[in-house]
């Protein structure tokens, strides 16, 4: 059993820590206020818990980052994701509460009496968080309201002011990262674990990989600057080249790829370099309750599947090894190993449950989140304990290689350092230059080399709240059209005819999740983007501040 408690809880305490029994002793006659709150600093540490909210994790209900996002070509949810028509009044994604707080964080930290290191420490940790707000709003809206500075309310005409370019907001979260990566302290696991598994140096190198890829793959493919995307396509090599291959520091790949996913504790997990922690009866979550629920659940597609790799290295319409799909042993035999630990040796589909009664979209019940020492009620949602990665080594190799050979700098070194890696755990052979594979099912558009690369991309973190927004900053929201890829919108093969109980198949008896006739319209490139939510939009307007909504909506 664990006995740490989470960083949300210990936050909750630590601002008291520094307090002396008088103060207990004196119950609530101190009130805690912007006067006299930023004395120490112990008080700032306390202030920053708040941010950590933002990691969303495993999530409750249906909020997680993982399994949950569902609108891609790997999972078909129980009923058919569509993009929205219309613009909403509001959306989540729009946020400023936090950058507010992190603008105060900045103006009031170098006023707490402690060490000019300190100092710049907390500096970056604000800096950190009010470019991971950005990120996010950047990556659904494209252009937004840039505001760097603490605003009272009244200050209306500062508050409402419109949306910056898009690059330019990019430029200030490379800033900030940038600030932060040099400024934040860096892991110490020689500390006590509540001082350890918070936001480090590395982590910032992690993020700044992943932010600085995802907007330089987004420059190159979408909005067509080259300049900008080679930029921030060496800020993501940069980054993740101080996690690739470096003896100094303490992380490595875990030796078991599931382990990262189903773990009680990923305290002692090397390859987790900031992870969100669950107790039993503290917080939990809902992953594992959705994934063994009496419900439908949301199963991996034919496309997904058919994406990962023979043990011999090579795609299954290149390899002889591969056995076909006409049953579940033969679709994972020869595998890789990814495959057999994401998904369950038996279908289970409408009409052919398995032994718990549970089904999946697909006949693929997703296993990938699944660890067998959680209780009865455990597994319930929202009762969930188990750890959630917040940023792990093989997304930062995936970042490296895929940077890399954006930029034509890729080596076999490179390879061997990153994706090799993952596949030897894999047990798939390993990517060679001299020889890549051509695979016939090949985007023309996309080289045999960076094919195998988001092919890696996609196994590795198949599941993992990523597959949706790599579409988007590739370029290829065509993917998602089920008329170009009808494989986004099949299951599992079984025997054929079913009874009127059974799911619907096609000739060939695989399952069509949404029936014969499922559509789904894809706007290019409307679609790229979020639509700005209505309310929002019409508070700008009402205070004379020119908003105009995004291309199509």
């Amino acid at each position: 059993m664990k006995k740490i408690i989470p960083l949300l809880y210990i936050a909750a305490l630590s601002i008291f820590s520094s307090c002396s029994k008088d103060f207990l002793d004196r119950g609530s006659q101190i009130i805690f206020d912007d006067t006299n709150f930023w004395t120490s600093e112990n008080n700032v540490k306390s202030y920053c818990w708040e941010f950590y909210n933002r990691f969303r994790g495993f999530g409750t209900g249906t909020t997680g980052d993982f399994y949950f996002t569902t609108f891609n070509d790997d999972q078909a949810a129980s009923g058919m994701d569509i993009f929205p028509t219309a613009a909403p009044a509001s959306d989540n994604n729009w946020e400023y509460t936090y950058i507010r707080k992190a603008n105060l964080l900045l103006i009031r930290t170098p006023k707490v009496p402690m060490s000019t290191e300190a100092v710049n420490h907390y500096l970056g940790v604000a800096r950190f968080f009010r470019a991971y707000e950005y990120a996010n709003m950047v990556r659904h809206f494209g252009d937004v309201p840039y505001i760097n500075e603490y605003l009272d309310q009244g200050q209306t005409e500062m508050i409402y002011t419109p949306r910056t370019p898009r690059k330019a907001v990019v430029d200030s979260i490379m800033s900030d990262l940038l600030f932060a990566a040099r400024n934040i302290r860096s892991v110490d696991r020689s500390k006590a674990l509540g001082d350890v598994n918070v936001l480090s140096r590395e982590a910032v190198w992690a993020y700044l990989s992943r932010v600085a890829l995802y907007e330089g793959t987004y420059s190159k493919y979408v909005t067509k600057d080259a300049v900008q995307a080679e930029k921030l396509l060496r800020i993501a090599k940069d980054a993740a080249s101080n996690l690739v291959a470096n003896a100094l520091l303490p992380y490595k790949l875990s030796p078991v790829y599931k382990d990262v996913y189903s773990s009680l504790d990923l305290s002692k997990n090397n390859e987790v370099i900031l992870y969100k922690s669950y107790i039993s009866g503290v917080m939990t979550h809902s992953v594992v309750g959705y994934t063994n629920s009496s419900t439908m659940m949301a199963g991996l597609t034919k496309d997904a599947v058919d994406s990962y790799l023979c043990s011999d290295g090579l795609p299954v319409t290149l390899s002889p090894l591969y056995k076909g799909d006409d049953n579940i042993e033969n679709t994972l035999a020869n595998r890789d190993l990814r495959l057999a630990q994401s998904v369950d040796n038996t279908l289970a589909y409408i009409g052919t449950p398995n032994e718990k009664g549970f089904t999946s979209s697909t006949g693929y019940k997703i296993t990938k989140f699944d660890n067998p020492d959680l209780t009865a009620s455990e597994i319930l949602a929202p009762n969930n304990p188990t750890d959630a990665p917040i940023f792990w080594l093989a997304e930062v190799y995936l970042n490296y290689a895929e940077a890399a050979a954006e930029l034509g700098e890729l080596t076999q070194a490179d390879l061997d350092n990153t994706i090799n890696l993952l596949r030897i755990r894999a047990g798939v052979a390993t990517l060679s230059l001299a020889s890549i594979p051509d695979d016939p099912k090949r985007d023309a558009d996309v080289p045999p080399l960076l094919w195998e690369i988001r092919r890696e991309r996609r196994c590795e973190l198949m599941m993992d709240g990523f597959r949706s927004w790599d579409i988007r900053r590739w370029g290829k929201l065509e993917y998602l059209n089920p008329l170009l890829k009808p494989a986004i919108f099949m299951g599992a093969k079984v025997p054929v005819p079913q009874d009127d109980n059974g799911p619907t198949t096609d000739a060939a008896g695989y399952i069509l999740p949404y029936g014969t006739n499922a559509k789904r319209e894809v706007e290019i490139p409307k679609n790229y983007l979020d639509p700005i939510p209505t309310g929002q939009q019409t508070l700008y307007i009402l205070k004379g501040v020119e908003f105009p909504q995004n291309p199509g909506w």
